[in-house]
């Protein structure tokens, strides 16, 4: 469910100040993303996809990582690499999982007559990590390290 809230006046107050830092905030974000996602692209771009905005008409603020793992890989090796990456730090969500709040099969007012199963094997493979702004620029060249390595290790044994 969606709720509305209203801000109160302390949030307003905290919240304005941060307003004159949001366009150096969402360069250093975006920065960081183009570099991340060409890392990764590179390394380990015929096993995951990401996703491409379309210039002009979305203005993005990458403030996480979304990357679709190839369905070559098993639903146990998807399970292996998530696994593998929480080892070393870097929690990774699978939208498909059933906690996560963006599987349709959460959606209880949204109820599907079938299990929409295309959706279900999209999601099944789609992941997302969040991209802190407080880390160091050296952090996201550990996470590209981190990503492909883990996603490397599984795909290979």
């Amino acid at each position: 469910p969606n709720y509305s809230v209203r801000m109160s006046n302390l949030a307003a107050a905290v919240i304005k100040p941060q307003m004159k830092t949001l366009e150096d905030r969402i360069e250093k974000y975006n920065t960081r993303y183009a570099k991340l996602t060409a890392a990764l692209d590179k390394r380990v771009g015929h096993l995951m996809s990401i996703p491409v905005n379309t210039p002009g008409v979305t203005t993005p603020v990458h403030d996480s990582l979304q990357f679709n793992l190839s369905h070559d890989i098993t639903d146990e090796q998807v399970q292996a690499f998530l696994a593998e990456c929480a080892t070393h730090g870097l929690p990774v969500e699978l939208f498909g999982h059933k906690s996560n709040a963006r599987n349709f099969v959460n959606w209880g007012f949204a109820p599907a007559d079938e299990p929409l199963p295309l959706t279900a094997k999209m999601l099944s493979r789609a992941c997302d990590v969040r991209m802190p702004l407080m880390w160091d620029d050296k952090d996201f060249d550990d996470m590209a390290d981190v990503l492909s390595e883990c996603l490397l290790s599984v795909v290979e044994e």
